[in-house]
């Protein structure tokens, strides 16, 4: 907790022991599961959400993201009040992919990503293949957090699925901002998450939260890949109200996976 605030990180990418090449950490640390959780404890997460990835670039079958959604899984078994898991999907698997929806909401699972299809075989996320899927997490009232998609992309997403409640990733440098602005007007079940590069650049929050509201953003660190406290102080910083600070900060999240602490 920082300055009376519940602070839930919606974008991190935890390490499983037990999983290679799961760890994205350019500088070799943390690497391990304990040392993660205990950074993002020491810098102000007081929870956590986020898939455990690796680069499958050319996958034969659905085989390695199957084995990264158990890995997410099984941490969340392991650290139940402070990690939710991120389930993995992928659209040239679709009866793969319904089916691990199907398991892990049985679960208590609600969250699908981060999704990085440049990582994952395939790039767009709005072909009958991913809408199909798409569709089914729809219905199970989940929410999908995307890797910075396509204006174009993400437009047509939408469209197909306007009741598809999703949380893309990274507002990026200002033109992109401006463009991604626009689209969060356009569509109401649209959100953006801050992780990543653009909330270092002083008033890009406070633009957002003017512009679609402090309703569609959501707090992400990147973690380990990103720092986490300039993501937080980035926003404690900001000229924005204390009431937008929490709904950033968790109460977005909380809405939106139905999972609140």
């Amino acid at each position: 907790m920082i300055e009376g605030f519940r602070i839930v990180d919606a974008h991190c990418h935890p390490i499983n022991d037990n999983l290679a090449n799961s760890k994205f950490n350019a500088y070799g640390s943390p690497d391990n599961a304990v040392d993660f959780f205990a950074d993002m404890r020491a810098y102000g997460m007081d929870f956590c959400v986020g898939s455990v990835i690796r680069s499958t670039k050319e996958p034969v079958d659905f085989t390695p993201f199957a084995e990264t959604n158990a890995a997410g899984f099984e941490l969340e078994e392991k650290y139940p009040d402070f990690y939710q898991t991120g389930i993995r999907i992928n659209p040239l698997f679709v009866k793969d992919s319904i089916a691990e929806l199907e398991k892990y909401h049985k679960k208590g699972v609600t969250w699908i990503g981060e999704l990085v299809p440049y990582m994952s075989g395939y790039t767009s996320i709005s072909t009958p293949e991913i809408l199909e899927i798409f569709g089914v997490a729809r219905d199970m009232g989940m929410t999908v957090n995307i890797h910075s998609p396509g204006t174009e992309d993400l437009d047509r997403l939408m469209k197909n699925l306007p009741d598809l409640k999703v949380v893309a990733a990274h507002p990026g440098e200002r033109a992109a901002v401006l463009e991604r602005t626009e689209l969060m007007k356009k569509h109401k079940n649209l959100h953006w998450d801050i992780s990543g590069t653009g909330l270092f650049r002083w008033g890009m929050l406070r633009y957002l939260v003017e512009q679609c509201g402090a309703e569609k953003l959501l707090f992400g660190t990147d973690f380990p890949i990103c720092n986490i406290s300039m993501q937080v102080y980035g926003v404690l910083s900001e000229k924005i109200s204390e009431e937008a600070k929490a709904a950033i900060f968790s109460g977005n999240y909380d809405r939106l996976s139905g999972r609140s602490r």
